[in-house]
């Protein structure tokens, strides 16, 4: 395949970690290592890292109990067309493109080719969608292509924009967790390590996590709790811990390149979310090292791990059941080496390695058809 000159526009803050500013990061460096020519931009509040640019300001808001950082200067749209116009990308792919204001600005002032990827599902329906379809509505026709990362994420925007959808997933760096590491200090030998990795909100369910842990002593013995992450939670749920006993770890915000110890070293990842979750890279990540999964049956994660046979999926918010799931996989050892392997074998779908090719020759398809697509908005 040609070598591209490709856009990548961000809708959230690029400073700020966060399961899309990470997904669109990897994308980057699986497509420049094809050998296309990969310019990531969009909001950030810190500067930035080679072949990112900051365009916006970021103004944080918190959406559906998730703080995100949004790029609402409507001001940026001069910066946005200098970079189009100097950089003429083949194409510009835009992560959640009806995120308010930054991918509306780019929808509205690009000319080449444009692919879309949705990442949100919200099991109730989107809110923001139909209340703005007036104003949506046009802005989506201007993608040439639209992707989503999974069945979940499709139905939520495909509900109120039907069209055609691609589903193109998550995905990891597999050779990384290939990599093995040095057992985190917090994990000491002779425990039972319960992890659970992901923001500290109220839809994550770690005080349901925390709650079953409490009950597993009576079918696992010497079973500890680590908790990587941060968010507004932190403190309630330490509170918690102490007043339930738990023995947990709270390890705050641990970089990504550190998180694969974590992984590797765990006997078990939790993930408790109640909703709202449209994929699970966490419990992929867990899987690529061969660490056994229990996960609330919501459909992000169900999708993800049922077809796979590789984890055990137990009833959002039940912290009965999240214990039995969790008690069953400490202590049933044919069980933990049936999901481990089952967790490697799915994991090999979503490197990053396949699934850029799969991205560059959509690139190639839209572009063979480029006399179809959207008209060049009025400038």
């Amino acid at each position: 395949m040609r070598p591209l000159r490709i856009g990548v526009c961000a809708p959230y803050d690029l400073s700020r970690s966060g399961g899309v500013t990470n997904q669109i990061r990897s994308q980057a460096l699986a497509l420049r290592r094809m050998g296309h020519h990969v310019v990531v931009f969009g909001p950030a509040s810190a500067p930035l890292p080679p072949g990112e640019l900051a365009l916006s300001r970021s103004v944080s808001l918190t959406v559906h109990g998730t703080e995100s950082g949004l790029g609402l200067d409507l001001f940026s749209i001069g910066r946005v067309r200098q970079l189009l116009r100097d950089a003429r990308f083949d194409i510009v792919h835009v992560h959640e493109p009806l995120t308010p204001i930054f991918p509306w600005l780019v929808l509205l002032t690009c000319r080449a080719p444009m692919v879309g990827t949705f990442h949100v599902h919200r099991e109730g329906g989107h809110r923001f969608y139909p209340n703005a379809r007036w104003l949506l509505a046009p802005l989506m026709a201007r993608l040439s292509y639209r992707i989503a990362v999974s069945p979940a994420a499709r139905r939520t925007v495909a509900d109120h924009f039907p069209g055609e959808y691609d589903i193109v997933p998550n995905g990891i760096d597999l050779e990384e967790f290939r990599v093995r590491a040095p057992r985190p200090p917090s994990f000491t030998p002779g425990t039972r390590h319960v992890l659970y990795v992901g923001r500290l909100e109220p839809r994550k369910g770690v005080d349901t996590l925390i709650r079953a842990v409490a009950r597993i002593g009576e079918s696992a013995t010497n079973v500890g709790l680590t908790i990587v992450g941060a968010g507004p939670e932190r403190d309630r749920l330490m509170e918690l811990s102490r007043q339930l006993a738990v023995p947990a770890v709270f390890a705050g915000h641990v970089p990504d390149h550190e998180l694969r110890a974590y992984f590797q070293h765990a006997d078990i990842l939790v993930s408790p979310a109640l909703g709202g979750e449209s994929f699970g890279v966490v419990l992929l990540e867990a899987m690529a090292c061969g660490t056994p999964v229990v996960a609330s049956d919501i459909e992000g994660y169900a999708a993800l791990m049922r077809p796979h046979g590789c984890g055990v999926l137990v009833p959002p918010g039940d912290a009965a059941a999240l214990a039995a799931g969790i008690g069953r996989v400490l202590t049933d050892e044919p069980l933990r080496q049936s999901l481990a392997a089952a967790g490697r074998r799915a994991a090999h779908d979503y490197d990053w390695t396949v699934l850029a090719r799969r991205l560059s020759a959509i690139y190639e398809g839209v572009l063979s058809g480029i006399s179809a697509r959207p008209q060049p908005a009025s400038r």
